[in-house]
């Protein structure tokens, strides 16, 4: 800016050198030559009398005049006749002389005026200045002519014009000085807004501009460094909102998407990369490049035609685990203000799978409960009607219906018991009457307790206990743990053993129960926890089972924050490994 500035300062002063050169050039040449040409004037009356005086002397010789004259007014002196015939000259020999009449000067002489001309002599090789006028002496009518060569004046016009351009030359560089500090002054405060200007573009308000001037440019400056203020709130304001809009959407549970009217995304969060498994940025990319799915599609188009609220559910297939979701689909209404009514459609997509599974979870749990409840129930209900129909008189079979109703009744008992512990298991978040127990103390009760089923098997109980093995949790909610395990342990092996195992690690208690039963096939262990579900129905109903146990551990398990394994072969045995967090 300031080399533009400077070249056009410069541009000016030497049009302006030029054009004073020139007109002092013309200028000055014109009036040296006005002054050359009076001067002649006057110089030729003078001759005029002179002549005229001699004249009337009647010593008139005009050869003689013009030769002595000539040098004394330092101009050449030609005496012309009115036929334009040459009879005197102070330079040339007059005989040989051509005619006059036609030169302009001397024609107009002849007319009576007084006239002057500049023209290139030939002869003499110069410019000269003609002036002749009108002469009537005695005994003589005709021109008097003067010459005067210019090349003097023109080299004091040339010695002018140069004092003219020296001094225009050094104020022109005067200029240019004074130039180059007001263009700098003048550009520093530019320089420094355009600085500030850039750092700005780049994201950095913090730069000031520091100007005393009090006219437009400090101004300016105080302006430019309001504004810088004002678009640092303003940038914080946006970013502060910005935040908070990302953490929000990369908060939510659902996927979201937005896309435009040309079905181009402008807008998703990372939870929809999760359940759609996208790996890549799709940030201006059609909606139909990215996602593959009809139902997903259609909500979106239907959302679009009806302009409102849509929702659906599909199934995506994928290899790893299909996934259930609900897409909901609704319009992006523009601002009031704005021109237009819509700026696209928001997608919402919902992953459903886990609450599908709960659900049927939930349906086939109040089943199994029917079930589980109506069949002693039924039972009972037999027995009782058949004993009122008279076989309470028969004692042996009434004392045997009875030991029927008894039995199906306790197994009621345990299957509402197990069911309202599970429910308050499940209700809980942690443990909150917990205290510092024994593991070692509570599996040796647990194996008391559990001595009379093993009366009639041939089952040896192994205790692999370390010693002073300690943890804070709830005593009896631990010993039901143990208690489910070692029963199931207990229930599915006729001959061999039960180990029990407790040890502990820097990080954790770990809890060990293997027997030597028969086993449970591959397929069903990913199934055993859930409620009510049995390897074998019919012979876990014998057993007196409810279906509830093992459901049970693992919620006592999750409600210590641990983890529950299994490891199974058919004919072998199993061994259940459980490790609680200290």
């Amino acid at each position: 800016m300031q080399k533009k500035l400077m070249a056009t300062y410069i541009l000016i002063i030497s049009l302006t050198i030029i054009i004073a050169v020139l007109f002092s050039w013309n200028k000055g040449n014109q009036y040296f030559r006005d002054t050359v040409r009076k001067d002649t004037e006057t110089k030729g009356q003078l001759l005029i009398d002179i002549l005229t005086n001699e004249a009337e002397n009647d010593s008139l010789d005009f050869q003689a005049f013009a030769d002595r004259y000539s040098n004394k007014s330092e101009v050449r002196i030609t005496l012309i006749d009115m036929e334009g015939i040459v009879v005197a000259d102070s330079d040339e020999d007059y005989r040989i002389m051509d005619n006059h009449a036609f030169r302009n000067e001397v024609s107009r002489a002849i007319k009576g005026e007084i006239a002057s001309k500049i023209r290139y002599s030939d002869t003499l090789g110069t410019y000269y200045l003609y002036t002749a006028l009108p002469i009537s002496i005695k005994g003589f009518q005709g021109v008097l002519r003067l010459s005067m060569p210019l090349i003097e004046i023109q080299n004091i016009a040339i010695d002018m014009i140069k004092y003219v351009v020296y001094g225009i030359l050094i104020g022109a560089v005067i200029a240019v000085i004074i130039a180059y500090i007001v263009t700098k002054r003048f550009m520093e405060p530019l320089g420094q807004l355009t600085q500030a200007a850039i750092k700005i573009s780049e994201g950095n308000y913090n730069d000031k501009i520091y100007i005393r001037s009090k006219d437009e440019t400090g101004k300016l400056a105080e302006a430019f460094n309001d504004m810088s203020v004002k678009l640092s709130l303003n940038m914080w304001k946006l970013e502060k909102r910005n935040r908070e809009f990302e953490s929000v959407l990369s908060s939510m549970i659902n996927g979201v998407i937005a896309v435009d009217e040309d079905y181009k995304i402008f807008l998703y969060n990372s939870k929809l990369n999760q359940i759609l498994n996208i790996q890549e940025d799709i940030v201006g990319k059609s909606i139909y490049e990215v996602i593959r799915n009809t139902t997903i599609f259609n909500v979106l188009e239907k959302s679009i035609e009806q302009n409102e609220y849509i929702v659906d559910e599909t199934i995506i297939k994928s290899n790893k685990k299909d996934k259930t979701i609900r897409v909901y689909a609704n319009p992006i209404f523009a601002p009031k203000r704005a021109s237009i009514k819509t700026m696209g459609t928001l997608l919402v997509i919902r992953d459903i799978t886990q609450m599908k599974k709960l659900e049927t979870m939930r349906s086939d749990f109040v089943s199994n409960v029917t079930h589980e409840l109506n069949t002693p129930l039924t039972s009972i209900r037999g027995f009782v009607d058949t004993l009122k129909n008279g076989a309470i008189k028969d004692e042996k079979v009434a004392a045997r219906f009875l030991d029927i109703i008894d039995i199906e009744t306790e197994r009621l008992s345990l299957l509402i018991q197990d069911i309202l512990s599970l429910s308050a298991i499940e209700n809980m978040e942690d443990e909150k009457n917990s205290s510092i127990n024994n593991i070692g103390e509570i599996i040796n009760e647990v194996t008391e307790i559990l001595n009379p089923k093993l009366e009639n098997k041939d089952i040896n109980v192994d205790i692999r206990v370390k010693k002073d093995v300690t943890y804070n949790c709830n005593r009896n909610r631990i010993k039901q743990l143990i208690i489910n395990l070692m029963d199931n342990a207990i229930k599915y092996t006729e001959k061999g053993s039960v180990i029990i195992l407790c040890d502990e690690s820097e990080e954790d208690v770990i809890i060990e129960v293997t027997d030597t039963g028969i086993g449970i096939e591959e397929q069903h262990i990913p199934r055993l926890f859930e409620r009510f579900y049995r390897v074998d129905k019919g012979r876990s109903r014998n057993m007196g089972g409810t279906g509830l146990g093992l459901s049970i551990v693992k919620h006592i398990v999750g409600l210590y924050k641990g983890k529950i394994e299994v490891e199974s072969n058919i004919g072998v045995g199993t061994t259940f490994t459980i490790r609680l967090p200290k």
